[in-house]
């Protein structure tokens, strides 16, 4: 893929994974675009990405700040949801059907509101990469609300690659990756679950944003992949 010629729109690259995606992007001379909540992490964000890179304010939750996010962008290339809130944690027996609610609205309902949004303004054999997690792959108790929520996602995407075709529609599935998601827990919690985790892994360690960024430009750029899962958790779906 020639890359500079590219036009790519990350949904939630102001951190994390959507973040280091839009850096590996930018080194690869595409023309990078992000949207996020956020006009201050926005700039921080921004200022850290080589080469052709600019910014949105824009609410995934809000139909009529999707459209007026994609007037403004303009025809793309590549559309990548990377945006999430509102994850469903904990037990089965003791999560509320609210939380579940919210996390279907701030994910499952997000994207699809920005593919609708989108779908006028994406190439039409151009690509999409949806990151859902390792929760919908693997059975892991105390994540059955985000099993639920990137599940559903994932069934989406691959019915959505042959209902959209040429678009390509795919996933990235990361398991436990250090991202500042987690900067709200304790450090020595924080510590005490990522040691936990990658003893169990068969790669002996857990994840970066990094790792996953190479599977979305890998998404991006093989035109020969579509309604395919890539599993980027260290080996989880054998450990568990």
């Amino acid at each position: 893929m020639n890359y500079p010629q590219q036009r790519i729109l990350i949904i939630g690259g102001t951190s994390g994974m959507g973040l280091a995606a839009a850096r590996s992007l930018g080194q690869l001379g595409a023309e990078v675009m992000l949207a996020g909540r956020s006009q201050a992490h926005l700039d921080a964000a921004l200022a850290s990405i080589e080469g052709r890179a600019a910014g949105y304010v824009a609410d995934f939750s809000d139909p009529a700040s999707l459209a007026a996010l994609f007037e403004r962008v303009g025809r793309i290339d590549h559309l990548v949801l990377a945006a999430s809130a509102n994850p469903a944690w904990g037990p089965f027996a003791s999560t509320p059907a609210s939380a579940l609610r919210a996390a279907l609205e701030g994910k499952l309902i997000g994207y699809w509101q920005s593919l609708q949004a989108a779908l006028p303004h994406l190439r039409r054999d151009g690509s999409v990469v949806m990151l859902t997690g390792a929760a919908s792959r693997t059975a892991m108790p105390g994540t059955a609300g985000l099993a639920a929520v990137n599940g559903a996602i994932t069934q989406m995407a691959q019915t959505l690659a042959k209902e959209l075709a040429p678009l390509r529609v795919n996933v990235v599935s990361p398991g436990l990756v250090d991202t500042p998601a987690y900067d709200g827990l304790p450090a020595p919690a924080k510590a005490g679950m990522f040691d936990a985790a990658a003893a169990s892994l068969p790669v002996g360690r857990t994840g970066t944003s990094e790792d996953v960024a190479q599977a979305i430009v890998y998404m991006i750029g093989n035109g020969f992949t579509t309604g395919a899962v890539l599993d980027v958790d260290g080996g989880a779906r054998m450990a568990a």
